[in-house]
Protein backbone atom coordinates (compact mmCIF):
# COMPACT_ATOMS: atom_id res chain seq x y z
CA UNK A 1 0.00 0.00 0.00
CA UNK A 2 1.34 3.42 -1.00
CA UNK A 3 2.25 5.54 1.97
CA UNK A 4 1.58 9.28 1.75
CA UNK A 5 4.15 11.68 3.17
CA UNK A 6 2.09 13.66 5.66
CA UNK A 7 4.44 16.65 5.63
CA UNK A 8 4.26 16.89 1.83
CA UNK A 9 0.48 16.62 2.00
CA UNK A 10 0.29 19.52 4.45
CA UNK A 11 2.51 21.65 2.19
CA UNK A 12 0.32 20.95 -0.86
CA UNK A 13 -2.85 21.78 1.09
CA UNK A 14 -1.28 25.03 2.36
CA UNK A 15 -0.30 26.08 -1.17
CA UNK A 16 -3.80 25.39 -2.49
CA UNK A 17 -5.41 27.35 0.33
CA UNK A 18 -2.94 30.21 -0.23
CA UNK A 19 -3.75 30.45 -3.93
CA UNK A 20 -7.47 30.28 -3.19
CA UNK A 21 -7.16 33.04 -0.58
CA UNK A 22 -5.24 35.27 -3.02
CA UNK A 23 -7.87 34.81 -5.73
CA UNK A 24 -10.66 35.65 -3.30
CA UNK A 25 -8.79 38.74 -2.07
CA UNK A 26 -8.21 40.06 -5.62
CA UNK A 27 -11.84 39.43 -6.50
CA UNK A 28 -12.98 41.28 -3.37
CA UNK A 29 -10.73 44.30 -4.07
CA UNK A 30 -11.90 44.50 -7.68
CA UNK A 31 -15.54 44.36 -6.63
CA UNK A 32 -15.01 47.11 -4.05
CA UNK A 33 -13.23 49.36 -6.56
CA UNK A 34 -15.97 48.79 -9.13
CA UNK A 35 -18.65 49.57 -6.55
CA UNK A 36 -17.00 52.82 -5.45
CA UNK A 37 -16.07 54.03 -8.94
CA UNK A 38 -19.03 53.11 -11.09
CA UNK A 39 -19.02 54.02 -14.77
CA UNK A 40 -22.41 54.56 -16.25
CA UNK A 41 -21.95 53.62 -19.90
CA UNK A 42 -25.54 54.64 -20.60
CA UNK A 43 -24.77 58.33 -19.93
CA UNK A 44 -22.87 59.90 -22.82
CA UNK A 45 -21.44 63.30 -23.71
CA UNK A 46 -21.05 64.68 -27.26
CA UNK A 47 -17.37 65.22 -28.02
CA UNK A 48 -15.15 65.87 -31.02
CA UNK A 49 -12.92 62.90 -31.94
CA UNK A 50 -10.47 62.20 -34.79
CA UNK A 51 -11.86 60.31 -37.77
CA UNK A 52 -8.37 58.81 -38.27
CA UNK A 53 -4.98 58.80 -36.58
CA UNK A 54 -3.25 62.19 -36.74
CA UNK A 55 0.49 62.61 -36.22
CA UNK A 56 2.20 65.03 -33.85
CA UNK A 57 2.96 68.37 -35.53
CA UNK A 58 0.11 68.07 -38.06
CA UNK A 59 -2.37 70.91 -38.36
CA UNK A 60 -5.85 69.96 -37.15
CA UNK A 61 -8.56 70.50 -39.80
CA UNK A 62 -12.31 70.01 -39.99
CA UNK A 63 -11.76 66.91 -42.16
CA UNK A 64 -9.84 65.28 -39.29
CA UNK A 65 -12.66 65.33 -36.75
CA UNK A 66 -16.30 64.47 -36.24
CA UNK A 67 -18.83 64.46 -33.40
CA UNK A 68 -19.32 61.33 -31.33
CA UNK A 69 -21.20 60.40 -28.15
CA UNK A 70 -18.68 59.18 -25.57
CA UNK A 71 -19.46 57.53 -22.18
CA UNK A 72 -19.24 60.14 -19.43
CA UNK A 73 -16.62 58.15 -17.51
CA UNK A 74 -14.10 58.40 -20.36
CA UNK A 75 -14.23 62.17 -20.88
CA UNK A 76 -10.95 64.10 -20.24
CA UNK A 77 -11.28 67.20 -18.10
CA UNK A 78 -10.23 69.45 -21.02
CA UNK A 79 -11.93 67.47 -23.79
CA UNK A 80 -12.71 69.34 -27.01
CA UNK A 81 -16.46 69.65 -27.55
CA UNK A 82 -18.68 70.64 -30.49
CA UNK A 83 -19.12 74.01 -28.76
CA UNK A 84 -15.41 74.96 -28.71
CA UNK A 85 -13.69 72.82 -31.35
CA UNK A 86 -13.46 75.60 -33.95
CA UNK A 87 -10.83 77.48 -31.95
CA UNK A 88 -8.58 74.42 -32.25
CA UNK A 89 -8.86 74.08 -36.02
CA UNK A 90 -5.80 75.23 -37.95
CA UNK A 91 -3.58 74.71 -34.89
CA UNK A 92 -0.58 72.30 -34.71
CA UNK A 93 -0.71 69.19 -32.54
CA UNK A 94 1.77 68.81 -29.71
CA UNK A 95 0.80 65.12 -29.31
CA UNK A 96 -0.46 62.42 -31.72
CA UNK A 97 -4.18 61.57 -31.82
CA UNK A 98 -5.74 58.11 -32.07
CA UNK A 99 -8.85 57.45 -34.15
CA UNK A 100 -12.11 57.77 -32.19
CA UNK A 101 -10.42 58.80 -28.92
CA UNK A 102 -11.57 62.09 -27.24
CA UNK A 103 -9.15 64.94 -27.94
CA UNK A 104 -7.78 66.75 -24.85
CA UNK A 105 -7.24 70.45 -25.33
CA UNK A 106 -3.68 70.06 -24.05
CA UNK A 107 -2.85 68.02 -27.19
CA UNK A 108 -3.29 71.10 -29.37
CA UNK A 109 -0.74 73.93 -29.39
CA UNK A 110 -2.97 77.00 -29.62
CA UNK A 111 -1.42 79.86 -31.60
CA UNK A 112 -2.86 83.37 -31.76
CA UNK A 113 -2.05 86.38 -33.92
CA UNK A 114 -2.54 88.83 -31.02
CA UNK A 115 0.01 88.87 -28.20
CA UNK A 116 -2.61 90.31 -25.82
CA UNK A 117 -4.59 87.05 -26.10
CA UNK A 118 -1.96 85.11 -24.16
CA UNK A 119 -1.97 87.44 -21.13
CA UNK A 120 -3.89 86.07 -18.17
CA UNK A 121 -7.04 88.04 -17.33
CA UNK A 122 -6.28 90.68 -14.69
CA UNK A 123 -2.54 90.73 -15.40
CA UNK A 124 -0.41 92.88 -17.70
CA UNK A 125 2.69 92.35 -19.81
CA UNK A 126 5.74 94.31 -18.68
CA UNK A 127 9.15 94.38 -20.41
CA UNK A 128 12.50 94.66 -18.64
CA UNK A 129 15.94 95.14 -20.17
CA UNK A 130 18.47 92.34 -19.74
CA UNK A 131 22.01 91.60 -20.82
CA UNK A 132 23.84 88.33 -21.36
CA UNK A 133 24.46 87.91 -17.63
CA UNK A 134 20.98 88.78 -16.35
CA UNK A 135 19.28 86.63 -18.99
CA UNK A 136 21.21 83.48 -17.98
CA UNK A 137 23.32 83.72 -21.13
CA UNK A 138 20.18 84.01 -23.25
CA UNK A 139 18.92 80.57 -22.22
CA UNK A 140 15.59 81.80 -20.80
CA UNK A 141 12.67 80.97 -23.10
CA UNK A 142 8.96 81.91 -23.10
CA UNK A 143 7.10 79.78 -20.57
CA UNK A 144 9.93 79.78 -18.00
CA UNK A 145 9.45 81.18 -14.51
CA UNK A 146 11.98 83.53 -12.96
CA UNK A 147 12.58 85.39 -9.71
CA UNK A 148 13.47 89.09 -9.74
CA UNK A 149 15.93 90.66 -7.33
CA UNK A 150 17.09 94.26 -7.05
CA UNK A 151 20.82 94.98 -6.64
CA UNK A 152 21.40 98.38 -5.04
CA UNK A 153 24.86 99.95 -4.84
CA UNK A 154 25.43 103.13 -2.84
CA UNK A 155 28.44 104.63 -1.02
CA UNK A 156 30.62 101.75 -2.18
CA UNK A 157 28.31 99.25 -0.47
CA UNK A 158 25.88 96.86 -2.08
CA UNK A 159 22.77 95.00 -1.02
CA UNK A 160 20.38 92.75 -2.90
CA UNK A 161 16.64 92.79 -2.24
CA UNK A 162 14.17 90.03 -3.25
CA UNK A 163 11.50 91.65 -5.40
CA UNK A 164 9.15 89.09 -7.01
CA UNK A 165 9.06 85.31 -7.16
CA UNK A 166 7.88 82.78 -9.76
CA UNK A 167 7.16 85.29 -12.54
CA UNK A 168 6.02 83.88 -15.90
CA UNK A 169 8.10 84.87 -18.93
CA UNK A 170 5.71 85.66 -21.80
CA UNK A 171 8.33 86.57 -24.37
CA UNK A 172 12.05 86.90 -24.98
CA UNK A 173 12.76 89.69 -27.45
CA UNK A 174 10.09 89.28 -30.14
CA UNK A 175 9.61 85.55 -29.53
CA UNK A 176 6.43 84.66 -27.61
CA UNK A 177 5.14 81.12 -27.20
CA UNK A 178 1.74 80.65 -28.79
CA UNK A 179 1.95 83.75 -31.00
CA UNK A 180 2.30 83.63 -34.77
CA UNK A 181 5.50 85.22 -36.06
CA UNK A 182 6.74 85.89 -39.57
CA UNK A 183 10.11 84.51 -40.57
CA UNK A 184 12.77 83.20 -38.22
CA UNK A 185 13.08 84.48 -34.69
CA UNK A 186 16.41 85.96 -33.59
CA UNK A 187 17.77 83.89 -30.70
CA UNK A 188 19.59 86.96 -29.32
CA UNK A 189 17.49 89.32 -27.25
CA UNK A 190 17.93 92.23 -24.88
CA UNK A 191 14.61 92.19 -23.03
CA UNK A 192 12.18 89.90 -21.25
CA UNK A 193 8.42 90.43 -21.23
CA UNK A 194 6.85 89.25 -17.98
CA UNK A 195 3.27 88.58 -16.89
CA UNK A 196 2.63 90.67 -13.77
CA UNK A 197 -0.19 92.00 -11.67
CA UNK A 198 -0.58 95.75 -12.35
CA UNK A 199 0.72 96.63 -8.88
CA UNK A 200 3.79 94.42 -9.33
CA UNK A 201 4.46 96.06 -12.69
CA UNK A 202 4.62 99.41 -10.88
CA UNK A 203 7.08 97.99 -8.35
CA UNK A 204 9.33 96.69 -11.11
CA UNK A 205 9.20 100.06 -12.89
CA UNK A 206 10.40 101.90 -9.77
CA UNK A 207 12.94 99.19 -8.95
CA UNK A 208 14.54 99.45 -12.39
CA UNK A 209 15.37 103.09 -11.60
CA UNK A 210 16.58 102.38 -8.06
CA UNK A 211 19.15 99.74 -9.00
CA UNK A 212 19.95 96.82 -11.29
CA UNK A 213 17.42 94.03 -11.79
CA UNK A 214 18.80 90.51 -11.49
CA UNK A 215 16.98 87.44 -12.82
CA UNK A 216 17.10 83.91 -11.37
CA UNK A 217 15.76 81.06 -13.51
CA UNK A 218 13.64 78.46 -11.72
CA UNK A 219 13.52 74.76 -12.47
CA UNK A 220 10.48 73.70 -14.49
CA UNK A 221 7.37 73.30 -12.36
CA UNK A 222 8.86 74.88 -9.23
CA UNK A 223 6.63 77.68 -7.90
CA UNK A 224 7.50 77.39 -4.19
CA UNK A 225 8.86 80.50 -2.43
CA UNK A 226 12.59 80.49 -1.70
CA UNK A 227 12.27 82.51 1.52
CA UNK A 228 15.08 84.90 0.60
CA UNK A 229 15.77 88.06 2.62
CA UNK A 230 17.77 91.22 2.07
CA UNK A 231 21.50 90.48 1.88
CA UNK A 232 24.03 93.30 2.28
CA UNK A 233 27.71 93.41 1.53
CA UNK A 234 28.44 93.69 5.24
CA UNK A 235 26.31 90.61 5.92
CA UNK A 236 28.22 88.67 3.29
CA UNK A 237 31.70 89.66 4.44
CA UNK A 238 30.87 89.88 8.15
CA UNK A 239 32.87 93.11 8.35
CA UNK A 240 30.82 94.37 11.32
CA UNK A 241 31.20 91.10 13.25
CA UNK A 242 34.87 90.01 13.47
CA UNK A 243 35.42 86.31 13.92
CA UNK A 244 35.95 85.29 17.56
CA UNK A 245 37.68 82.27 19.00
CA UNK A 246 35.35 79.35 19.42
CA UNK A 247 32.93 80.67 16.85
CA UNK A 248 32.69 78.60 13.70
CA UNK A 249 32.64 80.32 10.34
CA UNK A 250 34.82 81.61 7.54
CA UNK A 251 37.28 84.43 8.20
CA UNK A 252 37.78 86.82 5.28
CA UNK A 253 41.20 88.50 5.05
CA UNK A 254 41.12 91.58 2.83
CA UNK A 255 44.22 93.41 1.68
CA UNK A 256 47.64 93.00 3.26
CA UNK A 257 50.89 91.73 1.82
CA UNK A 258 51.70 88.17 0.98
Amino acid sequence: MLKVNRNLLFVVIALVLGVLASMLAVRYVNSEVAARTPIDNTKTVPLVVPTHAVEKGAVLTADDVSERDVPDGFVPADAITPANYQQYLGQPLRAPLAEGVPIPGSAVDLVTDHFSNIINKGDVAYTIQVDDNSSISGLIVPGDHVDLQLLITSEEKSRIVPLLGSVLVLATGKHAKGVQTEGKTDVNYSNLTLELAPGDAQRVAVASKAGDLRVMLRTAGNVDPFGLSVLSQDDLLRMNKPARKGVSGVEFIIGGKG
